[in-house]
Parts: C-alpha cells; sequence; structure tokens
C-alpha cells in the first residue's frame, strides 16, 4: 500500500524522476481547500496504482518547494503533472477535478506497462506552458472568449 512520496526537495524530486518512468504529480498549498479535497482521492489513487520504477505519485508544497513551483511554472492549485522519466511533463491537469485525474491515474498505468493509448489519449491534456508536453490546452482561450463576452456584452 504505497502513499505519494513527500518531497522535501529540488533533489528528492530529480531523485524519483530519474528512477521512475512516469510520475503523477500533485502541485498543492495548505490554504487550498480544493488540495484538501482532492487529496483523499489522490492518495488512494497512488495506493492502487504506484508500481515500483514504473508509476510514482508525489505531492509537493508550493510554498515550502517555491523553486520546484517555479520550474514547472505552477500558478493554480491544485495542479497535476504527469511527468516522465527524466523531467519532462507529458501531461497537465489544473484544478481538483477527479474525472481529469483519474484519467491522468489509467494513462500513466497504461504508458508505464508499455500499452498502447490512443491518439485522442495523447492530445488531452497536453500543456506546452508546463515544459516538453507538446500541444496547447483550451483552458485559456476558453476563459479569454468568456470574459471577452463578459466584457463587452454583458458589463
Amino acid at each position: 500500500m504505497a502513499t505519494p512520496t513527500t518531497i522535501s526537495s529540488p533533489t528528492d524530486l530529480e531523485t524519483l524522476l530519474s528512477t521512475t518512468d512516469y510520475t503523477l504529480i500533485d502541485f498543492w498549498a495548505t490554504w487550498c481547500p480544493p488540495c484538501k479535497a482532492i487529496a483523499p482521492l489522490f492518495n488512494s489513487l497512488a495506493s492502487d496504482n504506484s508500481v515500483p520504477s514504473q508509476l510514482a505519485f508525489a505531492k509537493v508544497d508550493v510554498d515550502a518547494q517555491a523553486q520546484i513551483a517555479k520550474h514547472y511554472k505552477i500558478s493554480a492549485m491544485p495542479t497535476f503533472l504527469l511527468v516522465e522519466r527524466g523531467g519532462a511533463v507529458k501531461k497537465a491537469v489544473r484544478g481538483a477535478d477527479p474525472k481529469a485525474i483519474k484519467w491522468l491515474v489509467e494513462y500513466a498505468r497504461k504508458k508505464s506497462k508499455g500499452e498502447k493509448v490512443g491518439e485522442k489519449d495523447e492530445e488531452m491534456f497536453s500543456q506546452t506552458e508546463f515544459g516538453d508536453g507538446g500541444g496547447g490546452g483550451l483552458v485559456m482561450p476558453i476563459l479569454l472568449i468568456a470574459f471577452a463576452v463578459w466584457y463587452f456584452f454583458l458589463k
């Protein structure tokens, strides 16, 4: 029964990323209610899906490890990054979205076992802003459109 690894330094994270094929990292903060709400699910997924050297789960407190958060350009909590061995970001999910996080875990589980994943799965939750993930996300364009509608028509 594995629990997420608490990252206490950049070296801790580097070690984990160099010894594990895929690592799902939960960037959280003590003052963040959604982070606290999603933590039991993340812990349960870690317990059920961790496989030594293949799939690991980690937690990074963004206030205690600001250098790591800055490196990955974390600006919202919680943010979940799926990182490949060596540090390249493969997928990203912002927010406490249980369905998206479960999908990320299933994707990571398949990839870590060398199973084939579909083209749509490869495109989902890809974020260039987090590193080498490829593909753009839809969150910012949707937010910009919503803001423009509000500003120009509803204000």
